[in-house]
């Protein structure tokens, strides 16, 4: 199994428009950008068959940290926010086989 990195799917992108390497890059910036812009303005972004994206809210918990000096006392994990991604029907198909 590899690594596909942005470089890769920015190739990928240009291949299927059938366009240059540049091309393929802006179009993919131009999708990541605006799905980092909808999220950090607390929209949900729903892309039918591939997914959702969404800012979740995760309380604060006390945990039990693994490593370093306090190993075994609980240490409190403030509240905060995290992207979470959903995978859609045709996603979740695809990755199956």
């Amino acid at each position: 199994m590899a690594t596909v990195r942005k470089s890769d799917m920015s190739s990928r992108v240009a291949a299927k428009l059938e366009g240059s390497r540049a091309q393929g890059e802006a179009a993919l910036k131009a999708v990541l950008d605006s799905v980092q812009e909808a999220l950090a303005g607390g929209d949900r972004v729903v892309l039918t068959g591939f997914g959702s994206f969404e800012v979740r809210q995760v309380k604060a918990r006390r945990v039990r940290p693994i490593r370093g000096s306090q190993a075994g006392d609980l240490i409190t994990v403030a509240a905060h926010k995290r992207v979470g991604f959903t995978a859609g029907a045709e996603l979740s198909k695809a990755a199956q086989g």
